[in-house]
């Protein structure tokens, strides 16, 4: 449950430490046979619990099995680059997951979205388990410089709140806020230095003043632009938004300002390739737009701040099979940009769909995408077939440092959160 606290709005976004608090029971996370806490480490293995309910924004039921033993680990295979593996709660045979990863500079968190509910875990990043919540389905957590993450998500009201929330997930402070419909949901959100920005399925929100801008009124003549799509990612520069997002093969942009105003959108009728099976992500790149990864072999592309598409190129290195669009994780770490996908790599595509895919993340070389500047093997997955189109992998870079967090699927349909640095990286890049 939320209680307010009456703070007056934060010129910086995300502070290290912020009066007032939010209390809430959070999930009884599993022990083992000894009664305490199982965590991983260097090299070790961590499991998470598994148990509990309802939580901020009035997310109610759902539940799952208590912690067991580990299950046999040959498909989780973590390389050296990996310093920390931790054993997931969820199982593919529970239902479809969409992994989601967010850091701060003492925790990592592995949320899990399911239609009805966001299933999160907190992890130090040494593995140790924190804690765990459920919250209502919309709900946005996002990574931070600080201690605490930004919790975008349905007050009791119904207004919008951004919240910055221990990693722990009790100990919270209301930032801003702004109202909503009861029909509206979140899809997603940016902290910028003054404010947060929320999309949804019915408004730009800035928090910060509390304005909220029908689509309509954007987009003249449109009422749900978010009806069937959802959008694949959002940059800022200065006072303006960056946003794409399409259907089918349609990719659309848009320049937003602060107050919700269009300044400028353009759209590409068959731009995007297999978006059915993997829809694009976009990671936004200071100063320059947004980079966009579609199709396959993975494809990169510059979208700049006047909306220009710049086709950058395929890579040809981290091959998957024919016709299936691998999931891409893009994060910006230490200023370059690293994608992490499942990948044949360092076999070829045999196009019969039987070779095993590793995860590999890619340091891209935006001068010449077709080959990574180098490669970091993260698990030998053991998945195999045309699924790995859904197969989910996310990652989140660490705020300081070369380390970044993976979370990704093997063989056995478990889950698994992988802590590496990309210092282990092969920097002899395969020819294509």
């Amino acid at each position: 449950m939320l209680v307010r606290s009456p703070t007056a709005l934060v010129a910086a976004l995300l502070l290290p430490a912020l009066a007032g608090a939010c209390t809430a029971e959070p999930l009884v996370i599993g022990r083992d046979a000894a009664g305490e806490l199982p965590t991983g480490g260097p090299g070790g293995v961590g499991v998470g619990g598994v148990s509990g309910a309802g939580g901020l924004g009035g997310a109610g039921g759902g539940s799952f099995p208590t912690d067991g033993p580990l299950p046999p680990q040959v498909d989780a295979g973590a390389s050296d680059c990996v310093a920390t593996s931790v054993l997931l709660p969820w199982t593919e045979s529970m239902s479809a997951m969409r992994l989601e990863v967010a850091t701060s500079t003492t925790s990592v968190a592995v949320m899990n979205r399911q239609p009805t509910l966001l299933d999160v875990r907190t992890y130090t990043h040494g593995g140790s388990v924190l804690a765990g919540y459920q919250f209502a389905s919309d709900t946005q957590l996002l990574s931070t410089k600080e201690t605490r993450f930004l919790l975008v998500s349905r007050g009791q009201s119904g207004d919008i709140v951004a919240t910055a929330i221990d990693p722990n997930l009790v100990g919270s402070n209301r930032m801003y806020s702004a109202s909503a419909n009861a029909t509206e949901h979140i899809l997603t959100a940016i902290a910028l230095p003054t404010t947060v920005i929320v999309i949804t399925t019915e408004h730009f929100v800035n928090l910060a003043t509390g304005k909220t801008v029908p689509w309509s009124d954007i987009f003249p003549g449109e009422m749900t632009p978010f009806r069937t799509s959802v959008p694949y990612g959002l940059a800022n520069v200065a006072d303006e938004v960056l946003m794409a997002w399409g259907e089918q093969t349609n990719l659309r942009v848009a320049l937003i300002d602060l107050s919700g105003k269009l300044l400028a959108q353009d759209q590409e009728p068959r731009f995007l390739a297999y978006p059915s099976a993997q829809p694009p992500t976009a990671l936004p790149i200071e100063n320059q737009g947004l980079l966009l990864f579609d199709g396959n072999n993975v494809r990169a592309t510059m979208i700049g701040l006047d909306l220009s598409r710049t086709v950058l190129g395929p890579n040809t290195q981290l091959k998957t099979f024919y016709r299936t669009a691998p999931r891409v994780a893009p994060i910006l770490l230490q200023g370059r940009p690293v994608a992490f996908w499942l990948t044949v790599f360092p076999d070829t595509d045999n196009t019969q769909g039987s070779t095993p895919h590793q995860l590999y993340g890619c340091e891209l070389n935006l001068a010449a995408p077709a080959t990574c500047l180098s490669t970091a093997l993260i698990a030998s997955t053991g998945l195999g077939g045309y699924g790995i189109s859904q197969e989910p992998v996310s990652a989140a870079a660490l705020p300081a440092g070369n380390g970044f967090a993976v979370a990704h699927t093997d063989t056995g349909g478990n889950s698994w959160l992988n802590v590496a640095d990309l210092t282990c990286a092969d920097r002899l890049a395969a020819a294509p």
